[in-house]
C-alpha cells in the first residue's frame, strides 16, 4: 500500500514537471515570437549590416539577421568602411562594427556618412569635415556638404555648389545650383531647371538637358526626361529609353525601375529580371540583398527575387511629402525629407536611407537621406 502510493505521488511530480517544462517551453516560444514580431522597420542593407528599429530605438543586425549592435539609438545611418554615425540624446558619433564609439556623440546638429576616411560633422551653425579619430579636418565653412566621392566633396556656399577635394580646397568652384557626386569621373549637376553631367575638370561631358539626373554607375546613369525614367551612356545617349516611372542606380548589373505603381529590377537589356511587384524596392546592396516593400511588409530579396527568410517587419511608414521620383539616390540640400523643396530636388528612398524615430507612432516615420 505504500509502495503505490509512493508510486502514485511519484507519477504526480513527473506529470507537474513535464507540465511545467511545457508551459515553460510554450512560454518561451511566444517570448520568441513576440521578439521575432518586435521588428517594426527595416533600412536597407550596406556591409553587411542593417539597421532596425524596435520600440523607439535603432540597432543593428548582420546578413543572418543576428542582433549584433542593440537598439538603443535615436537615429542611424548606414555602415561604411566600417563606421555608422548614430544619434544619442540629441548628440552624433561614430561607432564602428562592435558597437564601439571611435568618436564620442558630441555633435548635436548633424552628421554625414563616412567616406573615404571623413565625414560631415555640423557644428555652430557650419560644416565640415572630421576623420574617424575625431579630428578635424576641414573646418567648419560650408553651408551643406555631401560625403566624398572619388576624391571629391560636393559642398555649398550660399546658394552655389562646388567641389572640394581632401584638404578643403576647391576643386571646381561654386557656380551650380544643384550637384550629385562624382563617380565614374562624371558628376550629375543642375544649371537652373536643367541637370547635366560635369567632368572633374568642371567642364560640361554631357550638357544640361535632363529633368533630373542620377549619378553615374557601371558606366551608366539613370536620368528623368519629359516625366519619365530612362538610361544613358557616357555620351549622354539613351541605352534604355524613358519609360518608367521611377528609377535607381544600377548595382550588381541590376537596378530598381518603377512600372505603373510597382517596382521590380531592370538588367542593363532593359528587361524585368525580378517582375514588378513591390510597392517600394531600395537598390542592392554590394552583398547581393535588397530591401523591398509588399503589402505592408518590408523585407530583403536576394538577385533572384527570392526573399530571406526570418527578417522581415511591418509598420513601415514613409514620408507624406511629395517626392519627384519615389527612389533615388540622394537629397541634395535637404538634411530631411521633411523640408518641402522650392526646386525640385532628388529624394532619398525611404528603404535605401537611415532613419529617425517618430516621437510618435502616429507620425510618419522621417527617413534620413545618404
Amino acid at each position: 500500500m505504500m509502495r503505490s502510493r509512493q508510486m502514485w505521488q511519484h507519477m504526480i511530480m513527473c506529470t507537474v514537471l513535464i507540465s511545467l517544462c511545457l508551459a515553460g517551453f510554450s512560454q518561451a516560444s511566444e517570448t520568441d515570437k513576440k521578439n521575432e514580431s518586435t521588428i517594426e522597420r527595416l533600412v536597407k542593407y550596406s556591409e553587411g549590416m542593417a539597421g532596425i528599429y524596435i520600440k523607439g530605438r535603432w540597432g543593428f543586425i548582420d546578413a543572418v539577421g543576428k542582433h549584433v549592435i542593440e537598439p538603443i539609438y535615436h537615429e542611424v545611418k548606414h555602415f561604411r568602411e566600417g563606421y555608422a554615425p548614430v544619434k544619442l540624446d540629441k548628440k552624433w558619433g561614430l561607432i564602428d562594427k562592435k558597437g564601439r564609439y571611435v568618436v564620442n556623440p558630441r555633435f548635436e546638429e548633424g552628421m554625414g556618412e563616412f567616406s573615404e576616411g571623413l565625414v560631415a560633422v555640423k557644428q555652430d551653425g557650419s560644416w565640415g569635415y572630421i576623420n574617424s579619430d575625431g579630428k578635424m579636418i576641414i573646418s567648419l565653412q560650408f553651408d551643406e556638404t555631401k560625403a566624398f566621392k572619388e576624391g571629391k566633396a560636393a559642398v555649398r556656399i550660399k546658394d552655389k555648389w562646388g567641389f572640394i577635394d581632401t584638404r578643403g580646397h576647391f576643386v571646381i568652384n561654386p557656380r551650380f545650383s544643384d550637384t550629385g557626386s562624382f563617380n565614374n569621373e562624371l558628376a550629375p549637376a543642375r544649371i537652373g531647371k536643367d541637370w547635366g553631367y560635369v567632368k572633374n575638370d568642371g567642364n560640361w561631358s554631357i550638357d544640361p538637358q535632363f529633368d533630373l539626373a542620377l549619378n553615374f554607375s557601371e558606366g551608366v546613369a539613370v536620368v528623368q526626361d519629359d516625366s519619365k525614367w530612362g538610361v544613358i551612356n557616357r555620351d549622354g545617349k539613351f541605352v534604355i529609353n524613358p519609360q518608367f516611372d521611377g528609377g535607381s542606380p544600377f548595382v550588381g548589373k541590376l537596378a530598381a525601375f518603377k512600372q505603373g505603381d510597382k517596382w521590380g529590377y531592370l538588367n542593363k537589356k532593359g528587361v524585368f529580371i525580378i517582375a514588378p511587384a513591390y510597392t517600394n524596392a531600395s537598390d542592392f546592396s554590394e552583398d547581393g540583398i535588397a530591401l523591398v516593400e509588399q503589402a505592408g511588409e518590408s523585407f530583403y530579396i536576394d538577385t533572384d527575387g527570392k526573399k530571406r527568410e526570418g527578417i522581415s517587419a511591418r509598420k513601415l511608414i514613409v514620408p507624406k511629402e511629395p517626392t519627384i521620383a519615389s527612389l533615388t539616390i540622394y537629397d541634395p540640400a535637404k538634411d530631411r525629407v521633411t523640408d518641402r523643396p522650392a526646386a525640385p530636388r532628388i529624394i532619398q528612398n525611404p528603404l535605401n536611407s537611415g532613419a529617425v524615430a517618430p516621437k510618435d507612432s502616429r507620425q510618419p516615420l522621417i527617413i534620413k537621406a545618404q
